[in-house]
């Protein structure tokens, strides 16, 4: 993320998501971290659903 706009396509992106409950992203920092219900996503499929949606590169934090 560059910008305040990529920050905002990652919040909107991640809030798209089935299970996703709330994103938070952050430009200046790099990263997102998104509150999801277990029982219908895994850290995987939401970093997998954000890379799709916006093009960016993603990972899980270990």
């Amino acid at each position: 993320m560059t910008c305040s706009g990529c920050e905002a396509a990652v919040k909107i992106a991640a809030k798209q998501i089935d299970g996703v409950k709330d994103a938070k992203a952050s430009y200046a920092k790099g990263t997102a971290e998104v509150t999801y219900d277990s029982a219908k996503t895994s850290p995987d499929a939401i970093a997998k659903a954000i890379a799709q949606k916006t093009g960016y590169k993603t990972e899980v934090a270990k």
